[in-house]
């Protein structure tokens, strides 16, 4: 692509590819110079220059760089810009449904990855259990790729055939500009609860940065929104005149659903959407999941999809890694596995177990460190307020000292039904060394995640998997 195809300068050159790496650069690149949190890509200039890079955006005049330097105001707002241009505005070819909210994204993005083969074509996903299309996948490094890799993914997938995605859109990846010149076909809401307080002053501000997916919207475009979430209701004033489905349990919803029974097995509702009423079977466990598949539903709907597809797809849908996932290898007690990490998704997971349990509730549960300090104690009181008993434990430590995390936690309960144990495996193996019959562990907090951060280190950690070794080792002892 030639460089005036991009800028209105005086050079004239072909520009072959977009890096913002300066070890990724290659031959003819256009460099990109982002102000990150902690490095200054400007700093790289030079060694992008060196590394074969035909011209650097930046911010500011790079002193010692002898290629032609672009400057503008924002390279952050640039990139994406760039990365749409020079891998061929591949969203033009794609159906995007983008979804945001704090909990129920990934699940709600596996059940619509799943009705979406119902289309037509491949069909892609990318969100926090990775990205997946036709025969490709890889681990993600964030929920939502920044805007290069975004963009390249999506080249790759119109490649691949793909026509249409389900992408999770975080706060942070709106903010930050990394879905910019994505246009929407479906933007969903799930919910709105207090996260990421560290990276947004308030509340309203969090809130405003999910609306900007809304903004993204195709002409044909439609907003799926969770009314029984007051930021939910917000959302519906707020898009007046536009396309938008509703869902929820109340009958105000568009989708909504009824006679919602649930077992340690799975879920059945009733849909009842346009006068009609459906019934739904899902092996996924608890209301919120129940939320889950209506936003899915109505996402895979409102882009042509008949109700008799979708509810042909319905039946087909496994459980989602790590998202309520039961362990069982036979034992007489129920294990189950969740991402639960924030104090609104702990309280429903608890909320559920509290609903379907016939003995005893165990949790096993950590926090991350570097990450919102002031959702510790608040998960440590709902836990031991709806367990029997409690077993707090790391999570990923990150930078922080794990001890100091268990601390900050587990400071002001008056309860005595929790103990600490530092070593998240030996927490494990505790609770299900002393369960009893019919008794429920929840294992909350990293869900399907496979390995746990230290500053030291990263180390091989798969709850799923420790859970099953230990209850094979429990069972064969019998």
């Amino acid at each position: 692509m030639n460089i005036n195809t991009l800028y209105q300068v005086d050079y004239n050159f072909e520009v072959a590819g977009l890096a913002t790496d300066n070890r990724q650069v290659k031959t003819g690149d256009l460099f990109v110079c982002i102000k990150g949190y902690t490095v200054d890509g400007h700093r790289f200039a030079k060694a992008a220059q060196d590394a074969g890079a035909c011209a650097i955006v930046c911010e500011h005049i790079v002193e010692g760089v002898t290629i032609p330097q672009i400057v503008v105001e924002d390279t952050s707002v640039e990139l994406p810009r760039l990365a749409h241009m020079i891998f061929g505005q591949p969203t033009k070819a794609l159906q995007l449904f983008g979804l945001t909210g704090t909990n129920g994204k990934t699940t709600t993005a596996y059940i619509l990855e799943h009705l979406l083969r119902g289309f037509e074509g491949e069909v892609g996903y990318i969100g926090t259990n990775g990205i997946r299309f036709a025969d490709v996948f890889l681990e993600p490094k964030n929920t939502t790729p920044d805007a290069l890799h975004l963009q390249k993914l999506f080249a790759q997938m119109v490649e691949k055939q793909v026509k249409n995605v389900a992408i999770e859109v975080s706060s942070h990846a709106l903010e930050l500009h990394r879905v910019d010149y994505c246009e929407f076909k479906v933007a969903l809401f799930t919910n709105l609860t207090p996260e990421h307080l560290d990276f947004h002053p308030t509340m309203d501000d969090y809130f405003e940065a999910k609306f900007k997916l809304f903004k993204m919207l195709r002409p044909d475009g439609y907003g799926i929104i969770n009314i029984d979430d007051p930021y939910g209701e917000k959302l519906v004033d707020r898009l007046k005149g536009k396309n938008v489905y509703t869902f929820g349990l109340q009958s105000k919803a568009d989708f909504y659903a009824s006679d919602v029974k649930m077992t340690a097995q799975g879920t059945t509702f009733n849909l009842r959407f346009n006068q009609h009423v459906y019934e739904v079977n899902t092996p996924l466990l608890g209301t919120f999941n129940v939320y889950n598949v209506l936003g899915a539903i109505g996402s895979a709907y409102s882009a042509g999809l008949s109700m008799e597809a979708i509810l042909t797809q319905l039946a087909q849908l496994a459980p989602v890694d790590g998202r309520m996932e039961l362990i069982n290898l036979g034992q007489d007690f129920t294990v189950i596995v969740d991402y639960a990490h924030t104090p609104d998704g702990v309280e429903k997971v608890l909320e559920f177990v509290n609903d379907i349990k016939q003995t005893e509730v165990k949790v096993v549960i950590g926090c991350p460190g570097d990450r919102d300090r002031t959702k510790r104690p608040v998960i440590a009181k709902l836990s031991v307020d709806y367990a029997d008993d409690v077993i707090f434990t790391t999570d990923d430590p990150h930078s922080e000292q794990p001890e100091d995390i268990l601390d900050e936690m587990v400071a002001g309960i008056q309860q005595n039904n929790y103990r600490v144990i530092v070593d998240r495996r030996a927490a494990i193996q505790e609770a299900i060394e002393k369960a009893q019959k019919d008794d429920i562990i929840l294992i909350a907090g990293r869900g399907h995640e496979k390995l746990q951060y230290w500053k030291s280190g990263n180390i091989e950690l798969d709850d799923r998997e420790v859970a099953k070794e230990l209850l094979r080792q429990r069972l064969a002892a019998k």
